[in-house]
């Protein structure tokens, strides 16, 4: 009875000063963080320490300033705006329209000078190494295939298509060519793997020490990573982090380049979560959606990897920060090729005002960790199943060509050397050195024909054997980061079929043209990197 009472009062107590605990807490946690980086500073300053931005007091100060703006946004600057809105429209209601009339001329005529300088610069740059403007070359073509196979192209909005190219240009330019941030990139693909070797210390403990660190068995060491990034991204999907960072990311992409809410969110995403979860976010409005805007989003989902995957590709030898970069310049690029390869010819019926933020089903914490978990099975499954029955039809189809090949008297023709020479125009026009694109091309050709774990395979081994200048292993790394293969586009298919019924011949039917437009979109960021590298790397 005197427990009871107790816990009833505690009961009654919380539920009366219910304001005045959560009040009390909030401030005793900002005195323990406010005392934490004092603290902090303490030791910074007696030890007189570097600040180390990428894993130091650097990068300490910086996830400071990140958490203190989100804190400033949301508790006060975006309420300012909320109530400052009306004022706003009633006073100034007719000059902001204005201005909106005049936004797609400005943007245009940005862009055309922006391209102007960006060429001229190029020039500049390659002028003690001509070969290098075979890239740009590339990017005009590409360009020119998505115009003349448009599906619409009365219909293309070149302000959106120039915008996005422009985007594209500027990123490459941002993460390749200037020194900040190429080692930006590298302490994002360093701070990465750093994050996803915790994923090894667990698939250790299960499957010991031999499979895992000595013999690095693909199966028990990269792909075991997935359970414990699965479980954290079901986390952060469950607290709502992830929607809110996509659809902000996909906000300014839809603001900068006019394309429309869901296709620019879709891009954001896909980076993040996958082209099996990123429909997720969505999932209530993929009826709604036009033909065009199926065709974005599948061309998105084949243009760019999951980040949840790059463990899995940085221990096939693949340098992390090339993936990194390639599939954040995928976003505008994909929005970009996709607009080109189908326009829009109807009104969408979606728009930010209508797409609330999805939440997650999920009942706590814990269960969206066991719920990660579990989900990672079956994208381990899959991946183990189409690696290993795609190299072992890869091996079928070489013995099959050596055995023809035997009978006419040619030796060694290998399914690799047969699609590397009809892919070879494909690798020289992304500007490939001569001797070095049918290597570069019969990569391009795995990836398609197989998927993208096999050819970054066979990159890491010609890495390794360094049959490949570090200008031709980024070209090659860019233009193999994408899901444009035969499993990928049945797994796309059946999965928003799937979601959707009602989409399935839409999806069907737009299938072939988003695998093509996704890989083009590869090949022009493989392009930009070719165009922006020199053949012996950077100096670091």
């Amino acid at each position: 009875n005197i427990m009871l009472s107790f816990w009833n009062y505690i009961d009654d107590f919380s539920v009366k000063y219910k304001n005045l605990i959560k009040l009390t807490i909030k401030i005793i946690a900002i005195i323990l963080v406010i005392s934490y980086i004092g603290y902090t500073i303490k030791v910074f300053i007696d030890k007189g320490s570097p600040l180390d931005w990428c894993y130091g007091y650097g990068m300490a100060l910086l996830i400071l300033i990140v958490v203190l703006w989100c804190l400033l946004y949301y508790k006060f600057i975006k309420v300012s705006c909320k109530l400052m809105t009306p004022y706003f429209l009633r006073n100034f209601g007719k000059t902001i329209r204005n201005i909106k009339s005049y936004m797609k001329i400005f943007k245009m005529s940005l862009a055309i000078i922006f391209i102007i300088l960006y060429c001229a610069f190029v020039i500049y740059d390659t002028r003690s190494d001509n070969r290098r403007l075979m890239s740009l070359f590339g990017i005009v073509v590409f360009v020119l295939i998505g115009f003349i196979f448009s599906k619409h192209p009365d219909y293309i909005r070149w302000d959106t298509v120039v915008t996005g190219i422009c985007l594209h240009l500027l990123l490459g330019f941002l993460t390749i060519k200037v020194e900040a941030g190429r080692n930006i990139f590298q302490c994002v693909g360093r701070t990465v793997v750093r994050f996803l070797e915790y994923g090894y210390d667990g698939a250790e403990f299960v499957y010991g020490n031999f499979l895992v660190k000595k013999e690095h068995v693909f199966a028990f060491q990269s792909l075991s990573v997935l359970f414990f990034l699965s479980m954290i991204m079901q986390i952060l999907f469950y607290l709502g982090w992830i929607q809110v960072f996509c659809f902000k990311l996909g906000g300014f992409l839809q603001f900068i380049l006019g394309t429309t809410v869901i296709e620019s969110v879709n891009a954001v995403s896909t980076i993040f979560l996958g082209m099996s979860e990123a429909p997720l976010l969505y999932r209530p409005y993929i009826k709604d959606l036009t033909p065009s805007e199926v065709h974005c989003v599948m061309t998105s989902a084949f243009s760019t990897v999951a980040g949840t995957l790059l463990a899995a590709y940085t221990n096939l030898g693949i340098d992390p920060k090339n993936v990194v970069t390639a599939s954040i310049m995928a976003a505008p690029a994909s929005l970009t090729f996709g607009k080109l390869f189908y326009p829009e010819n109807i009104k969408s019926r979606t728009s930010s005002e209508n797409i609330p933020i999805y939440k997650s089903s999920d009942a706590s914490v814990m269960d969206a960790a066991c719920k990660g978990a579990f989900a990672a099975v079956e994208i381990i499954n899959s991946i183990i199943s189409c690696v290993a029955a795609t190299v072992s039809m890869v091996y079928f189809l070489n013995g099959i060509s050596s055995w023809l090949g035997s009978l006419a008297g040619v030796e060694g023709l290998t399914i690799e050397y047969i699609l590397g020479i009809i892919f070879i125009p494909l690798a020289w026009v992304m500007g490939v050195k001569p001797e070095q694109c049918q290597e570069v091309a019969s990569l391009i050709a795995l990836k398609t024909f197989a998927n993208e774990f096999v050819a970054y395979e066979k990159l890491g081994k010609l890495k390794a054997a360094g049959k490949l200048t570090v200008r031709s292993e980024a070209i090659a790394t860019f233009a193999l980061c994408g899901f444009a293969n035969p499993g990928a586009l049945a797994t796309l298919i059946a999965m928003i079929s799937s979601l959707c019924p009602s989409q399935r011949k839409n999806v069907i039917d737009l299938s072939l043209r988003s695998f093509i437009s996704g890989s083009i979109t590869s090949f022009t960021s493989a392009c930009i990197v070719g165009l922006l590298t020199p053949e012996n790397g950077f100096d670091l």
